[in-house]
């Protein structure tokens, strides 16, 4: 063992608190981790989110997001989407571009029904086994958020489509 001494500020001082510019929230950067972006609320209780390879035994701070969306038909949030810059992978924010929305059984995409008229957003049924795996990709959403990261989505019953935009 050694003895560390710090070292004096000799004449200087320290200014507590951030940097000026720091963006915070919704202006930090893209990837960084922020709260700010979606209405919610949170308590602390037993959920058993997923720490280390086991369930918490603990209380854990819980979020409960709230759906903006929860009275909108799939084809007015089409409508409204599709074709749009978005964010993705929440709370670690990328930004990506909507090609289509989805429900349990149709896929809703813009696309040009009759040339020189603009795009307007067309339904397909989903095939048998699409029904299938898109019922399991909004299990897996509701769980991996519930019991990985301690976040409420409530049912999933929209899904949006979504390229990843770079640079």
């Amino acid at each position: 063992m050694e003895a560390f001494d710090l070292p004096t500020l000799d004449g200087l001082h320290l200014i507590p608190g951030l940097c000026d510019g720091v963006a915070l929230g919704v202006e930090a950067l893209a990837g960084f981790p922020s709260l700010h972006t979606l209405p919610h609320t949170a308590l602390m209780g037993h959920h058993g989110v997923n720490v280390h390879g086991s369930e918490s035994r603990n209380k854990s701070m819980i979020i409960h997001i709230k759906n903006t969306y929860e009275d909108k038909k799939v084809q007015d949030i089409a409508r409204e989407m599709v074709g749009e810059r978005t964010f993705m992978n929440w709370p670690f924010l990328q930004e990506g571009l909507v090609v289509a929305v989805s429900d349990g059984w149709f896929k809703y995409e813009k696309m040009v029904v009759t040339p020189g008229s603009p795009a307007k957003v067309v339904s397909t049924p989903h095939a048998p086994q699409g029904i299938t795996h898109w019922k399991s990709k909004a299990a897996w959403i509701e769980e991996r958020y519930s019991k990985r990261s301690g976040v409420i989505t409530g049912d999933v019953e929209v899904l949006l489509h979504v390229r990843p935009l770079k640079g």
